[in-house]
Protein backbone atom coordinates (compact mmCIF):
# COMPACT_ATOMS: atom_id res chain seq x y z
CA UNK A 1 0.00 0.00 0.00
CA UNK A 2 1.41 3.37 -0.96
CA UNK A 3 2.32 6.09 1.51
CA UNK A 4 -0.29 8.35 -0.07
CA UNK A 5 -3.09 5.87 0.73
CA UNK A 6 -1.92 5.75 4.35
CA UNK A 7 -1.74 9.51 4.70
CA UNK A 8 -4.25 11.93 6.16
CA UNK A 9 -7.46 9.93 6.04
CA UNK A 10 -5.89 7.05 7.95
CA UNK A 11 -4.30 9.35 10.52
CA UNK A 12 -7.72 10.95 11.00
CA UNK A 13 -9.29 7.54 11.62
CA UNK A 14 -6.49 6.51 13.99
CA UNK A 15 -7.00 9.72 15.98
CA UNK A 16 -10.73 9.19 16.24
CA UNK A 17 -10.34 5.57 17.30
CA UNK A 18 -7.73 6.41 19.92
CA UNK A 19 -10.25 8.62 21.75
CA UNK A 20 -13.03 6.07 21.28
CA UNK A 21 -10.74 3.37 22.66
CA UNK A 22 -9.88 5.45 25.72
CA UNK A 23 -13.56 6.15 26.37
CA UNK A 24 -14.49 2.50 25.89
CA UNK A 25 -11.75 1.11 28.12
CA UNK A 26 -12.45 3.66 30.86
CA UNK A 27 -16.19 2.92 30.68
CA UNK A 28 -15.63 -0.83 30.92
CA UNK A 29 -13.18 -0.41 33.79
CA UNK A 30 -15.49 1.86 35.79
CA UNK A 31 -18.57 -0.34 35.29
CA UNK A 32 -16.61 -3.48 36.20
CA UNK A 33 -15.19 -1.87 39.35
CA UNK A 34 -18.66 -0.74 40.43
CA UNK A 35 -20.15 -4.19 39.86
CA UNK A 36 -17.30 -5.88 41.75
CA UNK A 37 -17.32 -3.12 44.39
CA UNK A 38 -13.64 -2.48 43.85
CA UNK A 39 -13.86 1.15 42.80
CA UNK A 40 -10.66 3.10 42.23
CA UNK A 41 -11.87 6.67 41.98
CA UNK A 42 -11.39 10.11 43.50
CA UNK A 43 -14.91 11.21 42.57
CA UNK A 44 -16.34 10.13 45.96
CA UNK A 45 -14.25 12.94 47.47
CA UNK A 46 -15.84 15.41 45.03
CA UNK A 47 -19.34 14.02 45.64
CA UNK A 48 -18.85 14.12 49.39
CA UNK A 49 -17.75 17.75 49.16
CA UNK A 50 -20.91 18.65 47.26
CA UNK A 51 -23.07 17.03 49.95
CA UNK A 52 -21.12 18.70 52.77
CA UNK A 53 -21.27 22.08 51.08
CA UNK A 54 -25.02 22.23 50.68
CA UNK A 55 -25.47 20.79 54.18
CA UNK A 56 -23.23 23.50 55.61
CA UNK A 57 -20.71 20.97 56.95
CA UNK A 58 -16.87 21.12 56.93
CA UNK A 59 -15.27 20.21 53.60
CA UNK A 60 -11.76 19.34 54.80
CA UNK A 61 -10.41 16.61 57.09
CA UNK A 62 -7.13 18.49 57.72
CA UNK A 63 -5.09 15.35 57.08
CA UNK A 64 -3.60 16.19 53.68
CA UNK A 65 -5.78 13.79 51.70
CA UNK A 66 -9.36 13.55 50.49
CA UNK A 67 -10.87 16.80 49.21
CA UNK A 68 -7.84 19.08 48.67
CA UNK A 69 -9.29 21.76 46.40
CA UNK A 70 -10.98 25.13 46.70
CA UNK A 71 -14.56 25.28 48.01
CA UNK A 72 -15.57 26.23 44.45
CA UNK A 73 -14.73 22.70 43.31
CA UNK A 74 -17.72 21.46 45.33
CA UNK A 75 -19.93 23.74 43.25
CA UNK A 76 -18.40 22.98 39.85
CA UNK A 77 -18.84 19.24 40.40
CA UNK A 78 -22.45 19.61 41.60
CA UNK A 79 -24.06 18.91 38.18
CA UNK A 80 -22.38 15.50 38.05
CA UNK A 81 -23.01 14.76 41.73
CA UNK A 82 -26.75 15.08 41.15
CA UNK A 83 -26.73 12.08 38.83
CA UNK A 84 -27.11 8.46 40.04
CA UNK A 85 -23.80 7.00 41.14
CA UNK A 86 -22.92 4.98 38.04
CA UNK A 87 -24.09 7.72 35.68
CA UNK A 88 -22.12 10.30 37.65
CA UNK A 89 -18.92 8.26 37.43
CA UNK A 90 -19.29 7.68 33.69
CA UNK A 91 -20.61 11.05 32.50
CA UNK A 92 -17.92 12.87 34.47
CA UNK A 93 -15.20 10.91 32.70
CA UNK A 94 -16.86 11.21 29.29
CA UNK A 95 -17.04 14.99 29.67
CA UNK A 96 -13.39 15.25 30.66
CA UNK A 97 -12.24 13.05 27.78
CA UNK A 98 -14.38 15.07 25.37
CA UNK A 99 -12.89 18.37 26.53
CA UNK A 100 -9.35 16.99 26.27
CA UNK A 101 -9.99 15.60 22.77
CA UNK A 102 -11.42 18.95 21.62
CA UNK A 103 -8.42 20.76 23.06
CA UNK A 104 -6.00 18.45 21.23
CA UNK A 105 -7.76 19.23 17.95
CA UNK A 106 -7.55 22.94 18.77
CA UNK A 107 -3.85 22.57 19.62
CA UNK A 108 -3.26 20.90 16.25
CA UNK A 109 -4.86 23.83 14.45
CA UNK A 110 -2.99 26.31 16.64
CA UNK A 111 0.32 24.85 15.47
CA UNK A 112 -0.75 24.66 11.83
CA UNK A 113 -0.61 20.89 11.81
CA UNK A 114 -2.58 18.37 9.77
CA UNK A 115 -4.19 15.04 10.69
CA UNK A 116 -0.79 13.48 11.28
CA UNK A 117 -0.20 16.05 14.00
CA UNK A 118 -3.60 15.40 15.50
CA UNK A 119 -2.82 11.69 15.65
CA UNK A 120 0.54 12.27 17.38
CA UNK A 121 -0.99 14.66 19.90
CA UNK A 122 -3.98 12.37 20.45
CA UNK A 123 -1.88 9.24 20.87
CA UNK A 124 0.43 10.87 23.39
CA UNK A 125 -2.47 12.43 25.30
CA UNK A 126 -4.51 9.22 25.36
CA UNK A 127 -1.76 6.95 26.70
CA UNK A 128 -0.82 9.46 29.39
CA UNK A 129 -4.46 10.20 30.26
CA UNK A 130 -5.44 6.61 31.00
CA UNK A 131 -4.63 6.57 34.71
CA UNK A 132 -6.14 9.97 35.32
CA UNK A 133 -9.32 9.07 33.41
CA UNK A 134 -9.66 5.76 35.24
CA UNK A 135 -9.49 7.54 38.61
CA UNK A 136 -11.71 10.44 37.52
CA UNK A 137 -9.14 13.11 38.41
CA UNK A 138 -10.00 16.63 37.28
CA UNK A 139 -6.45 17.19 35.98
CA UNK A 140 -7.82 15.77 32.73
CA UNK A 141 -10.40 18.55 32.53
CA UNK A 142 -8.21 21.49 33.50
CA UNK A 143 -5.60 20.40 30.94
CA UNK A 144 -8.20 20.71 28.20
CA UNK A 145 -9.46 24.04 29.53
CA UNK A 146 -5.92 25.45 29.67
CA UNK A 147 -5.17 24.41 26.09
CA UNK A 148 -8.44 25.93 24.86
CA UNK A 149 -7.61 29.11 26.76
CA UNK A 150 -4.13 29.22 25.19
CA UNK A 151 -5.69 28.97 21.72
CA UNK A 152 -8.10 31.79 22.58
CA UNK A 153 -5.20 33.93 23.78
CA UNK A 154 -3.52 33.50 20.40
CA UNK A 155 -6.67 34.88 18.75
CA UNK A 156 -7.05 37.75 21.25
CA UNK A 157 -10.32 36.30 22.56
CA UNK A 158 -9.57 37.76 25.97
CA UNK A 159 -12.90 37.22 27.71
CA UNK A 160 -13.34 33.65 26.54
CA UNK A 161 -9.80 32.83 27.71
CA UNK A 162 -10.64 34.47 31.04
CA UNK A 163 -13.74 32.31 31.49
CA UNK A 164 -11.84 29.12 30.65
CA UNK A 165 -8.92 29.86 32.98
CA UNK A 166 -11.21 30.96 35.80
CA UNK A 167 -13.23 27.76 35.41
CA UNK A 168 -10.04 25.66 35.40
CA UNK A 169 -8.95 27.40 38.62
CA UNK A 170 -12.33 26.68 40.23
CA UNK A 171 -11.90 22.98 39.45
CA UNK A 172 -8.29 22.80 40.58
CA UNK A 173 -5.93 25.53 41.86
CA UNK A 174 -3.04 24.18 39.74
CA UNK A 175 -4.34 26.44 36.95
CA UNK A 176 -3.00 29.45 38.87
CA UNK A 177 0.41 29.01 37.23
CA UNK A 178 -0.95 29.58 33.73
CA UNK A 179 -3.23 32.36 35.01
CA UNK A 180 -0.27 34.27 36.43
CA UNK A 181 1.76 33.74 33.25
CA UNK A 182 -1.14 34.92 31.07
CA UNK A 183 -1.65 38.01 33.23
CA UNK A 184 2.03 38.91 32.94
CA UNK A 185 2.52 38.12 29.25
CA UNK A 186 -0.77 39.56 27.98
CA UNK A 187 -1.41 42.98 29.62
CA UNK A 188 -5.02 42.98 28.39
CA UNK A 189 -5.65 39.82 30.38
CA UNK A 190 -4.51 41.09 33.78
CA UNK A 191 -7.62 43.06 34.77
CA UNK A 192 -9.93 40.58 33.07
CA UNK A 193 -8.41 37.71 35.04
CA UNK A 194 -8.73 39.74 38.22
CA UNK A 195 -12.46 40.12 37.51
CA UNK A 196 -12.74 36.43 36.65
CA UNK A 197 -11.06 35.30 39.87
CA UNK A 198 -13.12 37.78 41.89
CA UNK A 199 -16.26 36.27 40.40
CA UNK A 200 -15.00 32.78 41.30
CA UNK A 201 -14.39 33.97 44.86
CA UNK A 202 -17.87 35.51 45.20
CA UNK A 203 -19.90 32.64 43.71
CA UNK A 204 -19.88 30.52 46.93
CA UNK A 205 -21.60 33.36 48.82
CA UNK A 206 -24.55 32.96 46.47
CA UNK A 207 -25.10 29.36 47.52
CA UNK A 208 -24.38 29.39 51.27
CA UNK A 209 -24.52 31.70 54.26
CA UNK A 210 -21.53 34.11 54.53
CA UNK A 211 -20.16 32.86 57.86
CA UNK A 212 -19.99 29.28 56.55
CA UNK A 213 -18.25 30.36 53.32
CA UNK A 214 -15.68 32.41 55.24
CA UNK A 215 -15.03 29.49 57.62
CA UNK A 216 -14.41 27.17 54.67
CA UNK A 217 -12.04 29.68 53.09
CA UNK A 218 -10.03 29.71 56.32
CA UNK A 219 -10.13 25.92 56.47
CA UNK A 220 -9.03 25.73 52.83
CA UNK A 221 -5.93 27.81 53.55
CA UNK A 222 -5.04 25.62 56.54
CA UNK A 223 -5.67 22.46 54.55
CA UNK A 224 -3.48 23.67 51.67
CA UNK A 225 -0.67 24.32 54.15
CA UNK A 226 -1.02 20.79 55.51
CA UNK A 227 -1.18 19.39 51.99
CA UNK A 228 1.99 21.26 51.06
CA UNK A 229 3.81 19.90 54.12
CA UNK A 230 2.73 16.36 53.24
CA UNK A 231 4.14 16.96 49.77
CA UNK A 232 7.41 18.31 51.14
CA UNK A 233 7.99 15.43 53.53
CA UNK A 234 6.93 12.58 51.23
CA UNK A 235 8.26 11.17 47.98
CA UNK A 236 6.34 12.55 45.00
CA UNK A 237 6.94 12.48 41.26
CA UNK A 238 8.48 15.93 41.03
CA UNK A 239 11.96 17.43 40.81
CA UNK A 240 12.84 17.35 44.51
CA UNK A 241 11.33 13.89 44.96
CA UNK A 242 13.50 12.64 42.11
CA UNK A 243 16.59 14.02 43.85
CA UNK A 244 15.57 12.50 47.17
CA UNK A 245 15.65 9.06 45.57
CA UNK A 246 19.41 9.44 45.05
CA UNK A 247 19.94 10.98 48.48
CA UNK A 248 20.01 14.66 47.53
CA UNK A 249 17.82 16.79 49.78
CA UNK A 250 17.42 20.55 50.09
CA UNK A 251 16.13 22.55 53.06
CA UNK A 252 12.66 24.08 52.69
CA UNK A 253 14.08 27.57 52.17
CA UNK A 254 16.34 26.41 49.34
CA UNK A 255 13.43 24.60 47.69
CA UNK A 256 11.38 27.78 47.81
CA UNK A 257 14.23 29.79 46.28
CA UNK A 258 14.64 27.23 43.50
CA UNK A 259 10.91 27.26 42.78
CA UNK A 260 10.96 31.06 42.56
CA UNK A 261 13.98 30.96 40.25
CA UNK A 262 12.26 28.39 38.04
CA UNK A 263 9.09 30.53 38.03
CA UNK A 264 11.07 33.62 36.99
CA UNK A 265 12.80 31.64 34.23
CA UNK A 266 9.44 30.32 33.01
CA UNK A 267 8.00 33.83 32.96
CA UNK A 268 11.02 35.17 31.06
CA UNK A 269 10.79 32.38 28.47
CA UNK A 270 7.08 33.09 27.87
CA UNK A 271 7.66 36.86 27.79
CA UNK A 272 10.51 36.46 25.29
CA UNK A 273 8.34 34.27 23.08
CA UNK A 274 5.57 36.88 23.11
CA UNK A 275 7.98 39.59 21.99
CA UNK A 276 9.49 37.68 19.07
CA UNK A 277 7.29 34.80 17.95
CA UNK A 278 3.83 34.54 16.42
CA UNK A 279 0.75 34.60 18.72
CA UNK A 280 0.17 30.92 17.97
CA UNK A 281 3.67 29.86 18.90
CA UNK A 282 3.62 32.07 22.00
CA UNK A 283 0.41 30.44 23.20
CA UNK A 284 1.92 26.98 22.72
CA UNK A 285 4.97 27.87 24.78
CA UNK A 286 2.80 29.47 27.46
CA UNK A 287 0.86 26.25 28.03
CA UNK A 288 3.93 24.02 27.62
CA UNK A 289 6.15 25.85 30.08
CA UNK A 290 3.30 26.19 32.59
CA UNK A 291 2.75 22.42 32.39
CA UNK A 292 6.45 21.59 32.76
CA UNK A 293 6.75 23.91 35.75
CA UNK A 294 3.76 22.27 37.44
CA UNK A 295 5.10 18.76 36.86
CA UNK A 296 8.51 19.57 38.30
CA UNK A 297 7.79 22.03 41.10
CA UNK A 298 4.31 21.29 42.42
CA UNK A 299 4.97 19.62 45.77
CA UNK A 300 2.40 16.83 45.21
CA UNK A 301 2.83 15.83 41.59
CA UNK A 302 1.67 12.24 41.07
CA UNK A 303 2.30 9.87 38.20
CA UNK A 304 -1.22 10.55 36.90
CA UNK A 305 -0.62 14.30 36.97
CA UNK A 306 1.61 13.84 33.92
CA UNK A 307 -1.61 13.68 31.92
CA UNK A 308 -1.12 17.43 31.59
CA UNK A 309 2.16 17.01 29.73
CA UNK A 310 0.78 14.52 27.20
CA UNK A 311 -0.34 17.12 24.61
CA UNK A 312 3.05 18.85 24.88
CA UNK A 313 4.95 15.64 24.21
CA UNK A 314 2.63 14.89 21.29
CA UNK A 315 3.02 18.34 19.74
CA UNK A 316 6.81 18.25 20.00
CA UNK A 317 6.82 14.72 18.54
CA UNK A 318 4.64 15.80 15.59
CA UNK A 319 6.88 18.77 14.93
CA UNK A 320 10.05 16.69 15.05
CA UNK A 321 8.64 13.94 12.81
CA UNK A 322 6.62 15.89 10.25
CA UNK A 323 8.04 19.42 10.11
CA UNK A 324 11.67 19.18 11.17
CA UNK A 325 12.03 15.57 9.95
CA UNK A 326 14.59 15.01 12.69
CA UNK A 327 14.86 11.28 13.38
CA UNK A 328 16.94 11.70 16.53
CA UNK A 329 14.45 14.08 18.14
CA UNK A 330 11.56 11.90 17.01
CA UNK A 331 13.08 8.80 18.58
CA UNK A 332 13.91 10.67 21.80
CA UNK A 333 10.37 12.05 22.15
CA UNK A 334 8.81 8.64 21.51
CA UNK A 335 11.10 7.21 24.18
CA UNK A 336 10.12 10.05 26.54
CA UNK A 337 6.45 9.25 26.06
CA UNK A 338 6.96 5.50 26.60
CA UNK A 339 9.11 6.07 29.69
CA UNK A 340 6.53 8.39 31.20
CA UNK A 341 3.71 5.92 30.57
CA UNK A 342 5.62 2.97 32.04
CA UNK A 343 7.52 5.01 34.63
CA UNK A 344 6.35 3.19 37.74
CA UNK A 345 6.77 -0.35 36.42
CA UNK A 346 10.23 0.41 35.03
CA UNK A 347 11.37 2.17 38.20
CA UNK A 348 10.36 -0.86 40.26
CA UNK A 349 13.01 -2.86 38.43
CA UNK A 350 15.81 -0.87 40.04
CA UNK A 351 14.28 0.94 43.06
CA UNK A 352 12.03 -0.04 45.99
CA UNK A 353 8.30 0.62 45.65
CA UNK A 354 8.21 3.91 47.67
CA UNK A 355 11.01 5.33 45.52
CA UNK A 356 9.63 4.28 42.13
CA UNK A 357 8.69 7.86 41.25
CA UNK A 358 11.80 9.21 39.57
CA UNK A 359 11.47 8.39 35.86
CA UNK A 360 8.64 10.80 34.96
CA UNK A 361 10.30 13.90 36.48
CA UNK A 362 13.67 12.92 34.99
CA UNK A 363 12.11 12.63 31.53
CA UNK A 364 10.25 15.91 32.08
CA UNK A 365 13.54 17.65 32.86
CA UNK A 366 14.91 16.40 29.55
CA UNK A 367 11.81 17.44 27.60
CA UNK A 368 11.86 20.86 29.29
CA UNK A 369 15.43 21.34 28.12
CA UNK A 370 14.36 20.26 24.62
CA UNK A 371 11.49 22.77 24.79
CA UNK A 372 13.89 25.56 25.78
CA UNK A 373 16.14 24.60 22.88
CA UNK A 374 13.18 24.75 20.49
CA UNK A 375 12.30 28.20 21.82
CA UNK A 376 15.85 29.44 21.25
CA UNK A 377 15.84 28.02 17.71
CA UNK A 378 12.44 29.58 16.98
CA UNK A 379 13.64 32.99 18.16
CA UNK A 380 16.83 32.73 16.13
CA UNK A 381 14.97 31.64 12.99
CA UNK A 382 12.38 34.40 13.36
CA UNK A 383 15.05 37.06 13.75
CA UNK A 384 16.94 35.79 10.71
CA UNK A 385 13.73 35.88 8.67
CA UNK A 386 12.93 39.39 9.91
CA UNK A 387 16.46 40.50 9.03
CA UNK A 388 16.21 38.96 5.56
CA UNK A 389 12.82 40.59 5.03
CA UNK A 390 14.21 43.92 6.22
CA UNK A 391 17.21 43.66 3.89
CA UNK A 392 14.89 42.81 0.99
CA UNK A 393 12.66 45.79 1.72
CA UNK A 394 15.68 48.07 2.02
CA UNK A 395 17.06 46.78 -1.30
CA UNK A 396 13.69 47.34 -3.01
CA UNK A 397 13.48 50.82 -1.56
CA UNK A 398 16.96 51.68 -2.87
CA UNK A 399 16.07 50.40 -6.36
CA UNK A 400 12.91 52.53 -6.41
CA UNK A 401 14.85 55.55 -5.19
CA UNK A 402 17.53 55.00 -7.86
CA UNK A 403 14.95 54.71 -10.66
CA UNK A 404 13.12 57.77 -9.40
CA UNK A 405 16.32 59.78 -9.26
CA UNK A 406 17.24 58.69 -12.79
Amino acid sequence: MSVKVLSLSHYRQFSRWSWIALTGVVTLTVVTSIVLRQERSVTPAYQSAVVHWFAGEPLYNMEGHGFLYLPQAALTFAPWAMLPHTASELVWRWCMIGVLAASCLRLTRLLGGDDRWFFAISASSVVLAWGCARNGQSTLLITGLMILAAADLSEARWWRATVLLSLAFAFKPLAIVMILLAAAVYPRMSWRLAIGLLFVAVIPFMTQRPDYVISQYHACVQNLEITFEVGETGLWAQFFGMLQVVGIEFPSGVRTAMRLLAAATTLFACWKASRVLSPERTAFYLFSFASCYLMLFNSRTEGNTYTMIGPVYGALLAEAAFRLKNRTSTAWLIAAMVLTVANYELALLVTPRPKAIWISPLVCVGVTCYLINRLVQDIRTTRLLDQATGDEKASTSREIHTKTAA
